[in-house]
C-alpha cells in the first residue's frame, strides 16, 4: 500500500521527467521559414552579350557574405540557420561560403582564373569541353548564364551568370557524401539555381 508521502514523492519524479522531455523540446529552435521555397524561374538560352539588365556588383565586392540574408541561409542549406556561418574569402577571388559540417556546402564568388565573363568562359569550354561536362546554356533572372559539373564533380552544380558585358559570377553548391539538402534532396542544380536568383535578387535591392 502506498502512503500519501509516497504517492508525493513519484509525482514529483514524474513531474520532474515530463519537465526535463519538455525542456529538450523547447530548446530546440524550430524552422525559420513557414513553407518550402519555391524554385527558381530558370529561362531558355539568351545572348551571353549583351547583357541586358545588369547588376551592379560593387555592394558584392565589399561584403560578399551580405549577398544572402538570414532566410535565404535557411532555404539553401539548413533551416532554421544559426549553424551556419558565413565564411568570407581570405585571398582573392572575392567570395562567400556558407558550409556546416554535415550539410550542403555553397560557394559564390568572381570568377578566379584570367576568364572574367561569361563569354571568356563560353569560349574556354569550346577549346576543352572536358572542364565543363553537362555545360548547358541558359538564364536566371534576365542575366545569361551556363550550368555545368566542374572537372566533372557529379557531387557538384556549377552555375555562372554574366550579370554585365564585362563581368560574371560563379556559384557552386556541394553535397559531400551521402548527405540530402534539407530542401532540394539530391538536386543540387536546383538549388544552385535557388542560390543565384536570391544573390542577383538581393544585389538588385528586391
Amino acid at each position: 500500500m502506498l502512503f500519501r508521502n509516497d504517492v508525493r514523492s513519484a509525482s514529483v519524479v514524474l513531474f520532474a521527467v515530463v519537465m526535463l522531455i519538455a525542456g529538450c523540446d523547447l530548446g530546440k529552435p524550430g524552422p525559420l521559414l513557414e513553407e518550402r521555397p519555391a524554385p527558381a524561374q530558370v529561362g531558355g538560352e539568351i545572348p551571353i552579350t549583351p547583357v541586358a539588365q545588369p547588376v551592379d556588383l560593387a555592394p558584392f565586392r565589399v561584403n560578399p557574405c551580405g549577398s544572402l540574408k538570414r532566410e535565404d541561409i535557411a532555404a539553401l542549406i539548413v533551416d532554421p540557420p544559426e549553424r551556419v556561418k558565413p565564411s568570407p574569402a581570405s585571398s582573392a577571388p572575392t567570395g562567400c561560403s556558407w558550409i556546416i559540417w554535415d550539410g550542403p556546402q555553397l560557394r559564390v564568388q568572381l570568377p578566379a582564373g584570367k576568364e572574367q565573363t561569361l563569354a571568356d568562359l563560353a569560349e574556354l569550354n569550346e577549346r576543352d569541353a572536358g572542364l565543363y561536362p553537362g555545360w548547358r546554356k541558359l538564364s536566371i533572372g534576365g542575366l545569361p548564364a551556363a550550368q555545368y559539373h566542374l572537372f566533372g564533380d557529379m557531387k557538384s552544380c556549377g552555375l555562372t551568370v554574366g550579370v554585365s558585358n564585362e563581368a560574371a559570377l560563379e556559384f557552386n553548391y556541394r553535397l559531400p557524401g551521402e548527405i540530402d539538402s534539407q530542401y532540394w534532396g539530391t538536386d543540387r542544380c536546383a538549388a544552385v539555381f535557388k542560390a543565384a536568383e536570391l544573390v542577383i535578387g538581393n544585389l538588385r535591392g528586391h
